[in-house]
This record gives structure tokens, sequence and C-alpha cells, in this order.
């Protein structure tokens, strides 16, 4: 978590003094008031996590300030230091919305110690957020990839993950790249700490500073209320900025600072917050050809680009399709309560021939229909979008061999059907009954299909 930004309230700067030196030490930033009103000022910024605060103030006193900030909405913890340690004061204070109180004259390890819990408080919110949402229903397991190269790139994972070096992960829409950052947070010792993703095309330009690093209350017009940034609210963990090739040159600069100095100012602020955040990036921009077009910022580009993750597009992975199929089916099960789905033989002929420019996304998109409009448990090839029954040139089938085109959905899915029962029994020398358990059907449904064929 971010060090603590503390208000000292004191009408003496003597006091004033000694406790910004004694909390400066200690890791914490500070701002000071020498008044109730001067405080209620500073307050409605709203970026301020505890105030240290005199009961016995020149105008209005500690509880009035605890009053009002409290009606105003301040989410700032309270600690009242009096010189009367009476038990009226005390439940005057708590009753006003204080947290705790001191008594003078205070002791420089007494205050730490009290910081020290609201920060332990703080940070046991955030491991219980945390928890829940590790033991949350539906938390999808990581799949196991067939292919060499999703497994070379599961290796350079694992190699990365327990790091915090930021990392940069590239290729196509729809490949997966969200799952792999999150995967590079969860194997890494900030897991319980937040996961923050963000969707750098999607915030407007205009707000995002805002978005990423926060802003205090009146900060610009509508700023009604302290927002804290995603930078601070992502602390100790990992923020995960999707689609970083969109962000503006402007904001490209403003990032590259926060990375060098970790370090982030929200806007309308006058205090500095330090940050402790693990960056992981993806675009499936070209970041070297926006470097040279002067699109992208050569020394972002190098300092976000520190471990280079390029995932494949599913076209390039086929020994992946027939893994991720019965993954998605399973996970679609899952997430319904429904009875477990199958697939047809000849539709999943279809699945594993359609060369997927939409990548994983499309093929989960696709089974999602699928697995609605399935009867009696079984996906058919008429569940399917209807371009998946578009003949296209099967990998087995040598260069040059023409494809029959045009017909009725009838005959392109009978075609379909043939190639994939004369395929099984090439595969299998010959073997009829091998083809049959091959292909999921009984030996006398593919002696009736072979007849159909000679008939046709």
């Amino acid at each position: 978590m971010p060090a603590l930004h503390v208000l000292i309230v004191d009408d003496e700067p003597a006091i004033r003094q000694l406790l910004t030196g004694v909390l400066t030490r200690a890791g914490y930033t500070t701002d000071t008031a020498g008044s109730g009103e001067e405080a209620g000022g500073k307050l409605a910024r709203g970026d301020f996590d505890v105030v240290l605060c005199d009961i016995q103030l020149p105008g209005m006193n500690g509880i009035d300030l605890v009053r009002a900030s409290r009606r105003a909405g301040s989410e700032a913890t309270f600690i009242m230091v009096t010189a009367f340690a009476s038990m009226d004061t005390a439940i005057e204070s708590l009753k006003a919305g204080a947290a705790d109180y001191v008594t003078k004259p205070v002791r420089n390890d007494e205050i730490l110690h009290r910081l020290a819990t609201i920060e332990s408080v703080r940070g046991l919110r955030n491991e219980n957020r945390a928890l829940r949402n590790f033991v949350a229903p539906g938390r999808d397991e990581w799949f196991r990839f067939s292919s060499l190269s999703m497994q070379s790139t599961e290796r350079l994972v694992s190699k990365v993950a327990p790091t915090d070096s930021t990392v940069l992960i590239t290729g196509e829409s729809g490949t997966g790249k969200s799952l792999i950052a999150r995967q590079i947070h969860e194997l890494s010792p900030r897991r319980d700490a937040p996961f923050i993703p963000v969707n750098c095309s999607a915030i407007p330009e205009n707000l995002l500073e805002s978005e990423f690093f926060g802003h205090t209350k009146g900060a610009f017009t509508s700023a009604d209320r302290a927002r804290k940034g995603l930078f601070l609210q992502a602390d100790r963990g990992t923020i995960f900025l999707d689609e970083i090739g969109e962000l503006p040159l402007a904001m490209q600069t403003k990032l590259l600072h926060v990375i060098e100095d970790k370090q982030v100012r929200p806007i309308g602020g006058d205090v500095v917050r330090r940050v402790d955040v693990r960056i992981v990036c993806a675009t499936n921009r070209n970041l070297p050809d926006m470097v040279a077009a002067g699109r992208f910022r050569e020394d972002l580009y190098y300092r976000l680009g520190v471990f280079h993750l390029p995932v494949p597009p599913l076209r390039d992975r086929r020994e992946d399709l027939r893994g991720l199929i019965t993954f998605l089916l399973g996970r679609l099960q899952q997430s319904s309560g429904a009875k477990p789905v199958s697939i047809d033989p000849v539709a999943e002929e279809m699945l594993l021939n359609y060369p997927w420019p939409g990548n994983v996304r499309e093929l989960d998109n696709v089974l999602n229909r699928a697995y609605i409009l399935a009867d009696g448990g079984v996906v058919m090839p008429g569940d399917l979008p209807p371009e998946l029954a578009r003949p296209a040139p099967m990998e087995s089938a040598a260069p040059g061999t023409p494809v029959a085109e045009g017909g009725s959905l009838r005959a392109q899915l009978r075609r379909f059907e043939m190639d994939a029962i004369n395929r099984a029994i090439e595969e299998c020398r010959g073997d009829r009954r091998a083809a049959a358990q091959k292909l999921g059907i009984g030996l006398s449904s593919l002696y009736r299909k072979l007849e159909q064929r000679e008939g046709d």
C-alpha cells in the first residue's frame, strides 16, 4: 500500500514541525494546518488518509472539524490529540467520528504505533478482498497447451512471473493476452494484492490522467469528490495496461515518469505519493513501427519491453484446438450448472478446419452460441454459424487439391462429414472399426454413411 498521507493539525508551529519530522522519517507523507478552518480547506481535496488533530484549536475546534469533515463525505481517519485525559473528551471525539485519541504530551512511539495499526487494518481489508476473489465461484483453471509455441510461452511466463519486471505481451486480438497477464500476476509474489486491468482504448483522452493517477475534490469542474487513481488502487499488486499502443503521446510521457520515479501525483494534489506497482502491458499494434512513425515514445517502448512475450495466433497452433474446444465447453457447463454437452464429430471437424481469424475469443463466442442452441446434449453442425460450413482447404490435403465449393448447406456439411470419415480411415490404415472409434460413432453408422456416399 502507498505510505499514509497525514494531515497534522495543531496551532503550535513547534509541534507541527516536530511531528512532521517524526512522520517523514518513518516514511509517511505529511501536510500541516494551524487551524480548523485551514484544515477544512485542505481536507476538502480528499487526498488525506489520516488526520492527526488537536482538539483545542482557535475558532473551529477539532471535534467540530471531525463533524464537518464527515458531513462533507471525507473518509480520512481522525486521531485526536487532547491535553485532558478525561473520558468525556474521548467519548465526544469518538461520537463525532474520530477513530482514536491520544493525550498530551504526545509520545512519538505512540503516534507511530497508531499509524502502523491503521496501515495494518487497511492491509487486512485488501487481503480479505483478495481472498474473496480467490475463492469466488467460477474462477478459471489454466488450460494446458499442446502446441510447442504455447508451451514455450508458458515457460517464459513461469520465468518472468516471480520477478518485478515489466512485461509486454503482443499478439493479434483474441489470442488470450489478458489471460496471460492475469496468469503472470497469479504466479507472482503479488498474487494476494490487487490485479487492476485497464483498457487504455476505452478511456476518453481527457479522462486518462484522472483515471490513472486520481484527483482531489474540486480539481476540475465535475470533480465533486476525490478519486483514488488506478495506480494507487493497484499498489503492491499488478496493473495491466491493455491496448497500450492507443495511449496518446502526452500520457505516454506521464506513464514513463511513473515507471522511472515510482510516484504519482493526483490532479489538483500538492503531494506526490509513492506507489509500488508491477506493470504488464499488451497490444495488437506494431510498436516498433509506431516508434519509427513518431506515434510511440522510444524510451517508453524500451521501458515496457524489458521482457517481451509474443503470443502466436490460433491458426499457427492448431494442436491446441481440440483441447480448447473441450476446455471451453466444460467451462460453459460449469458456469451454467447444466448437464455436460458433447460435440458431434462432424461439427468438431468443422471447428478444427476453420481458420479462426478472431482467435480464441472467436472460438469462445462460437461455442457459447452453440452451447445455447444444442439439443439433446450434443452440439450439431447446424448449431454452428454458417461461415464455418464454407469449404476450406484441409491441412491434410495435398497442395493444389481442388476443394468443392457452393451447393446447399446440407451438401457442404455432407462433404465435411465424408472428408472426416475418409481421413479417419486413412489414419487408421483402413481399419474401419478403429476409424469409427476415432470418430466417436458406431461401426454400423460408419458403414451406413459410406453406403450413402456410394449411393450419391
